[in-house]
């Protein structure tokens, strides 16, 4: 399992940090690239994230999964590049797994590709959300897409994926190893 982590300068560090190390507790491929191009990525609070390629250096199509994490500034620089679009229709295309996190789901929104789905997304920006259903679920499961909700929901939302990408029981060893609730 491959999984492509879209970063933008003022994402939500934890939305990034807990997905991106459980995932790869996991055995997930995880490869994170800049959507500005420049290797260091700045957080919403401080905390910088050096990515592995810049986005427009790769081919979407070679993973099995794209993850955006939140963050108010981060999203609106996640909305605002035509490149983040194109990744997320492709693989949305292809019906490979698309994750969304916090605001993260307006990206998605904008792209078109929640029209038939139920999601969620961090609360307040549901009324800009186009989708089929809204839900105040922590993380919601719909075919090939997996929202949730903020970054109190960081870990479920990792777990769930691994749970629905690599399987229950690979989703339950990692929950025991971090002593999760």
């Amino acid at each position: 399992m491959q999984i492509l982590v879209l970063l933008a300068d003022g994402f939500e560090e934890t939305e990034f940090v807990v997905p991106v190390d459980l995932w790869r507790r996991a055995g997930f491929k995880v490869t994170v690239a800049s959507v500005s191009g420049e290797s260091l990525v700045k957080g919403a609070h401080g905390v910088n994230i050096q990515s592995d390629i810049a986005l427009g250096k790769l081919e979407p199509t070679d993973f099995d999964a794209v993850f955006l994490p939140g963050g108010g500034v981060g999203v609106q620089n996640l909305k605002a590049s035509a490149a983040v679009e194109n990744t997320i229709c492709s693989l949305n295309d292809d019906n490979k797994w698309v994750l969304a996190i916090c605001a993260a789901p307006l990206v998605l929104s904008k792209a078109r590709i929640l029209i038939d789905r139920k999601v969620t997304c961090y609360p307040g920006c549901e009324a800009e959300l186009v989708c089929r259903e809204f839900s105040e679920e922590r993380v919601v499961v719909d075919g090939n897409i997996v929202t949730s909700r903020g970054p109190g929901t960081a870990e479920e939302f990792a777990l769930k994926c691994i749970a629905v990408i690599g399987g229950v029981e690979i989703s339950e060893k990692i929950k025991n190893q971090i002593v999760a609730r």
